[in-house]
C-alpha cells in the first residue's frame, strides 16, 4: 500500500512551471466568467428575497407548514427591504442634484486641479484656473479648466 500511495503522489506532483500554468488557467478562467458569465451576487436585493421566500414555500413540509406569523414576518421584511432600496435610490439622486446645483458657485472662480497623474520625476501634475464651465456627465460633475474637462471630485483648492 505504500507504494501504492507513493505512485499516486509523483502522479499528482508539478514542477514550478506546469504550476504557475494552472493557476494562470484557472485565474483566466475566473475573469472570463466574471466578464462573460453572471457574477455572483454581493448583496441581497428584492428580488433574490422573493425568490427565496418563493422557494422556502414551495419546499416547505407539508405535515408543518409555516406558520401564519413566520409568513407575516417574513413579508414585513420583504416590504421594509423595497421601501429602504426605494429610499436609497431617491437619496442617491438628491445627493447627485444638490452636488451639480452646488458646483454653480465655482463658475468664475480659481482652482487647483490634483489631476492625480504623475510625471516622469515623481511629481503629480496641478492644475490651477479659473473654472470656465460646469457639465453633468453620468452623474459625474465635470469643470472645465483652461479649455480641459476635470472632475469636480478633484478640485483641492477654490479661490
Amino acid at each position: 500500500m505504500d507504494a501504492t500511495t507513493n505512485d499516486v503522489s509523483s502522479m499528482f506532483k508539478q514542477d514550478n512551471s506546469t504550476s504557475y500554468k494552472r493557476k494562470l488557467e484557472v485565474e483566466t478562467l475566473n475573469k472570463s466568467l466574471k466578464t462573460e458569465g453572471r457574477e455572483p451576487v454581493k448583496n441581497l436585493g428584492k428580488d433574490e428575497f422573493l425568490k427565496l421566500l418563493i422557494t422556502e414555500l414551495k419546499y416547505q413540509d407539508p405535515t408543518n407548514p409555516m406558520q401564519d406569523r413566520e409568513f407575516i414576518s417574513q413579508m414585513s421584511q420583504f416590504s421594509s427591504l423595497e421601501q429602504m432600496l426605494n429610499l436609497n435610490n431617491q437619496m442617491g439622486s438628491l445627493m447627485s442634484s444638490l452636488s451639480f446645483n452646488s458646483s454653480f458657485d465655482l463658475l468664475g472662480k480659481g482652482v487647483e486641479i490634483d489631476t492625480g497623474v504623475v510625471d516622469h520625476r515623481g511629481n503629480t501634475k496641478i492644475v490651477n484656473g479659473l473654472v470656465e464651465s460646469i457639465r453633468k456627465v453620468e452623474g459625474d460633475v465635470l469643470v472645465t479648466v483652461n479649455g480641459e474637462s476635470y472632475s469636480s471630485a478633484l478640485i483641492t483648492k477654490v479661490e
